[in-house]
């Protein structure tokens, strides 16, 4: 037999017997989830708040959609494993019968009849999500190898942080982590493709940018490491590091797409002095951010806790290549538009329980400094600080938060970008009962007068008063409040004080009682005075006296089925909420009352939740603002089905 014929052979013999996972290491799952929103408005979708920047097909308050998951995975060997979902796409309402998501462009100005052409999300296609191998070598130094999706816990909040629920299964890049001497050393590595949405300024790595004809997307990377060591049983030290890249190829160089000296040649068709073309094209960094964070954790015992971080971040811009949305988006942007760095820390001792008592004393310092920015971050499902903060859900070091594509009952992130102070909490637990108190005081490193808000530092266009998540649009026309990502004023001096008291009480008979009071006292003395006058109570000061209390009752009625019911009332007097020195100040007094029902039913590997709730507001605004006050009459629900087999 010829040579080439045997090459041939044995190719088709070896084609013809792959390596494979045996059927008894083959598992496959799926997941139906059915979601039903309301409420007494004329908006139709199964999101509350959706995408802010353009217009979606699914965001709305009334509707029911379904969503369908199938996930596999394989053990290849000893060595390798393996796995990959497919996912509907979540948006299309049980009315959409007919959808396909086509665009039908004969019906573009006339009324559409055919019932479709609403969107690929209401045609609810299947989507290849959360693929992966792990490969365990034969290489001294890595355990394992991972190539594809990840959720990118393995770092922390303050440089790559855990990606937000709706996007866990879309991180991709390759991975590698390894422990050596029975985890007195070990570590996690990783290159991640950026995502072009929300990972740079304006939210992309060039998509949508004025000043890019041409975004370059396909070589933006991210790179992290972290190291950790435990010397001894009771103290570990972690050193995470990252490195965000996002690059765009040279607009001079004659070889790019769309090249202002393409061809060599200028606008009048003559030919560029110097110009050469040598079928290469030169790449420039658009953005980048780097961080590292190192930590000492100790725990010597099970009374004692302590825990230092303290971190640098650095984050530049190259203005050739990204517009300045400070400047020309109304303060909307997610970074310091500029070269900036800065130093953040957090210092934490607990005692849990040292007398035995029920008693136990966490207290916690922090600091993070004006400039701070970490643009790859946790976004939200996270919390980096101890306190309850000013809208309770969880506080994040980054501008580029991610409050939206969530429900209505869902909890809210703010921005701790600035935040300096301290926070002591004082727990008591004894069989049935719980209680716990937080005292925090926050002054601010923002703090500064005639700060630079018109071309540098974004304000996120509301930047006044006390946030109301429970009515939060983005376009305002509510009055909500200030933008939870709002770190900067032009004129700040400002400090806060919080107080919360919590308590919780289980019956033998399964009735469990939950309570919350919480003050907040917000000055902000805003533009200072210099003639020795008191700074206090003047024109511009503002002042917020917030106040919150919530109750809850619940009960399991059977071993399936758990129904509570609870109200909320909030009272928030803020005096010189709005205006500006030239028109004067108005005094605003939001109250709310909210009233709730939450459903919970299992059994047979089904479960359904049900929440139902009543909101009513009142918003007292200012007359000589010209200001009318407002008033809310809202009832909403949320109801899901969820089945996994």
């Amino acid at each position: 037999m010829k040579p080439a014929m045997s090459l041939l052979v044995a190719m088709i013999l070896l084609a013809g017997f792959p390596a494979r996972a045996d059927k008894k290491n083959f598992d496959m799952s799926a997941k139906l989830y059915t979601k039903w929103l309301y409420r007494n408005d004329d908006s139709q979708g199964v999101l509350w708040l959706g995408n802010p920047f353009w217009p979606d097909d699914i965001a709305g308050n009334n509707g029911v959609a379904s969503e369908f998951e199938l996930a596999f995975t394989g053990s290849v060997s000893r060595y390798v494993n393996a796995g990959a979902k497919i996912q509907s796409r979540f948006g299309g309402v049980w009315q959409d019968w007919w959808e396909s998501g086509e665009r039908k462009w004969e019906y573009e100005g006339e009324h559409n009849t055919s019932g479709d052409s609403l969107g690929m999300n209401r045609a609810m296609y299947v989507k290849f999500r959360g693929f992966y191998v792990n490969l365990n070598p034969d290489i001294p130094v890595v355990d394992w190898f991972r190539v594809g999706a990840s959720d990118l816990n393995m770092f922390n909040a303050w440089t790559i942080g855990k990606v937000r629920y709706i996007d866990r299964d879309n991180g991709r890049g390759v991975f590698a982590q390894a422990e050596f001497n029975d985890g007195l050393f070990g570590y996690h590595a990783g290159i991640i493709a950026l995502p072009k949405l929300w990972v740079g300024p304006g939210w992309s790595t060039g998509i949508g940018d004025d000043k890019l004809e041409y975004p370059f997307f396909t070589q933006d990377w991210a790179y992290a490491a972290r190291l950790d060591s435990m010397p001894i049983d009771w103290l570990k030290v972690s050193l995470v590091g990252s490195y965000t890249r996002d690059i765009e190829f040279d607009r001079w160089d004659p070889d790019a797409a769309g090249s202002l000296t393409g061809g060599c040649t200028d606008s009048m068709g003559d030919a560029i002095p110097g110009c050469s073309m040598d079928h290469a094209v030169a790449t420039y960094p658009r953005y980048e951010n780097a961080v590292v964070t190192a930590e000492v954790e100790a725990q010597p015992g099970d009374i004692f806790y302590g825990h230092l971080l303290v971190g640098y971040s650095y984050s530049r811009l190259g203005e050739k290549f990204a517009e300045n949305g400070v400047e020309n988006n109304e303060g909307m942007f997610p970074v310091v538009y500029g070269d900036v760095g800065d130093l953040a820390a957090r210092a934490r001792a607990f005692a849990i329980d040292p007398f035995e008592i029920g008693l136990s004393l966490k207290l916690e310092g922090f600091y993070i400094g004006q400039d701070w920015t970490s643009i790859f971050g946790a976004r939200r499902e996270d919390d980096v600080l101890l306190t309850d903060g000013l809208i309770e859900g969880g506080q994040l070091p980054t501008l580029n938060l991610a409050n939206e594509f969530v429900d209505f009952d869902e909890p809210w992130f703010e921005s701790c970008v600035g935040w300096m102070g301290g926070t002591a909490l004082l727990g008591y637990q004894w069989e049935n009962l719980e209680f716990g108190l937080e005292g925090t005081y926050l002054t601010y490193a923002t703090n500064g007068q005639g700060r630079d808000i018109d071309k540098k530092y974004p304000t996120f266009l509301y930047s006044e008063g006390y946030t109301d998540t429970d009515l939060y649009d983005y376009a305002n026309v509510g009055d909500r409040g200030r933008d939870p990502r709002s770190v900067y004023k032009r004129d700040q001096d400002r400090q806060t004080l919080i107080g919360v008291l919590t308590g919780r009480y289980t019956f033998d008979f399964g009735l469990t009682l939950e309570g919350k009071a919480k003050y907040v006292r917000d000055d902000d003395w805003r533009k200072l005075h210099f003639d020795n006058s008191s700074r206090f109570y003047t024109d511009d000061d503002y002042l917020g006296d917030i106040i919150t209390g919530r109750v809850k009752v619940s009960m399991p009625v059977f071993s399936t089925l758990t129904v509570g019911l609870g109200g909320q009332i909030d009272r928030w007097d803020e005096r010189n909420r709005s205006g500006d020195l030239s028109g004067g100040y108005g005094d605003y007094l939001t109250t709310k009352q909210k009233g709730f029902g939450v459903l919970t039913y299992r059994w047979g590997g089904a479960s359904l939740n049900y929440y139902l709730e009543y909101v009513h507001k009142d918003q007292e605004r200012p007359d000589e603002l010209n200001l009318d006050d407002q008033e809310w009459k809202v009832w909403r629900s949320k109801a899901s089905f969820e089945v996994a087999w």
